[in-house]
């Protein structure tokens, strides 16, 4: 059987599981596998803060996550395998060397504590020496970048299992932080009752995802979905949440107030890498109306990692923001992403310009809740579960459910039509579909209620 074969035999079950990038945006994993590289990174930087859902899954299910990277490296055909962690994790990244030493495979990449490590295009600069493109792909310069969860999830689909529930961690201010496999479509609230939250209930915020790029939920019924893999509660009167809550107003202090300090631009890692981006001209272009030419195109180039933010800027204002709506005016005007020439190689500035992600803790007042948040038992199934039919990059799936019908732990409820970029959703407990709209399918367990 020849590679393409291989390749193909390997990606019909990855794309039947409805498997997807579950450390970002949700980018469909039979598209990504579907490539050719020389290269396979499986990352396991993890850098947001009070996050473990990496660490976790490398300690309890490694078999599971080399599985999973030994068919991915087959799939793309690369020649080496590498596992990046943080070097501070001593006795993780020591089970590894040894485990690695045995097999003679994976190469272990001990990673520094820096935010945003985890970054793809960091990464693969990190691992490899590479420069990605500006507003290019790893692929572009012959590297995959997998996450360690869409690993394990590989893995499942090989053993027949789809893609029902989703690793996260639960942290922050509650009396008890954990990492957990929660089925998908649980409700938010549900899951933090778990952890018990410090505050009051009317005192407290959730963010989803990290610290630094997560977003605030505004009802805890809200579903977790694939690519959910943090829960962050903190103090309604925190310095993340009301950053979080003033955006508009700080969008217009950033139009008037910018120093033109350039600070930034200096720590801004895209920048560091060689990238156009130069987020201080971009303010200095909103002060002025707004952003025109390559200054305004290079908002393209933003990742939005929150470094200018929630550390550079000493005036609280937030270049990320700016560029976030330069980015909608572009393209509401019909302007697509366009080529950019980079720099061949990193900055002076790098590596000595990296935000150690301690003192990053530091300066967002979140080193009162850092202690571990331990893996504990997969949560039992809820009483019902709301599916979004759209949990990753592309289209949304289309039902192929209706009202009554009754469905089992795995089964297929969604799928997403032939030659359309999306992924297949599946039942995360046995039931009963009580409703189906062209966003959520909703599954009672054993029929319950009405």
């Amino acid at each position: 059987m020849g590679r393409k074969q291989r390749q193909k035999a390997l990606l019909a079950p990855v794309q039947a599981a409805g498997i997807v990038g579950a450390g970002g945006a949700g980018f469909p994993t039979h598209v990504k596998l579907a490539s050719k590289a020389d290269a396979i990174i499986a990352n396991g930087a993890e850098c947001e803060p009070l996050l473990e859902v990496d660490g976790q899954l490398l300690t309890y299910h490694l078999e599971d996550v080399l599985t999973g990277l030994e068919a991915a490296q087959e799939a793309v055909g690369a020649e080496c395998a590498y596992l990046a962690v943080k070097a501070k994790h001593k006795p993780l990244v020591e089970k590894l060397r040894q485990v690695a030493a045995i097999r003679s495979w994976p190469k272990i990449i001990s990673l520094p504590d820096v935010y945003p490590i985890g970054d793809e295009q960091i990464l693969v600069h990190e691992v490899l020496g590479r420069i990605v493109p500006p507003g290019g792909l790893p692929l572009q310069v012959g590297a995959v970048v997998i996450n360690i969860e869409t690993l394990y999830n590989i893995a499942r689909a090989l053993a027949g299992e789809p893609v029902t529930a989703t690793y996260l961690t639960v942290h922050g201010a509650v009396a008890e932080p954990f990492t957990t496999l929660a089925p998908i479509g649980t409700a938010v609230g549900d899951i933090l009752a778990l952890a018990r939250p410090l505050p009051a209930p009317d005192d407290f915020a959730v963010i989803e995802g990290g610290p630094m790029m997560g977003h605030l939920i505004h009802d805890l019924r809200q579903p977790v979905t694939k690519t959910t893999k943090g829960l962050v509660v903190l103090p309604k009167d925190h310095i993340i949440v009301t950053g979080l809550q003033s955006q508009g107003a700080n969008l217009r202090r950033a139009y008037s107030v910018c120093s033109q300090c350039t600070k930034c631009t200096d720590l801004c890692p895209r920048h560091m890498l060689g990238h156009p981006l130069w987020p201080h001209r971009i303010m200095r272009g909103m002060a002025q109306g707004r952003p025109q030419g390559e200054i305004a195109l290079s908002a393209f180039l933003c990742s939005e990692c929150g470094i200018c933010d929630n550390y550079a800027c000493f005036m609280g204002l937030s270049p990320r923001q700016v560029n976030r709506r330069v980015k909608a005016w572009l393209l509401a005007e019909g302007l697509g992403k366009p080529s950019f020439t980079g720099l061949d190689q990193a900055r002076d500035s790098w590596p000595r310009g990296r935000v150690p992600t301690s003192r990053l803790v530091y300066r967002l007042d979140l080193a009162r809740w850092v202690k571990p948040a331990p893996l504990r038992d997969s949560l039992p199934a809820p009483t019902s579960v709301e599916i979004p039919l759209k949990q990753h990059v592309g289209v949304t799936a289309q039902p192929i459910v209706r009202v009554g019908d009754p469905v089992s732990l795995g089964s297929m409820v969604a799928q997403v039509p032939d030659g359309l970029l999306g992924a297949a959703v599946h039942s995360s407990i046995e039931g009963i579909v009580s409703s189906v709209s062209d966003r959520i399918i909703t599954i009672r367990r054993g029929g319950e209620g009405g």
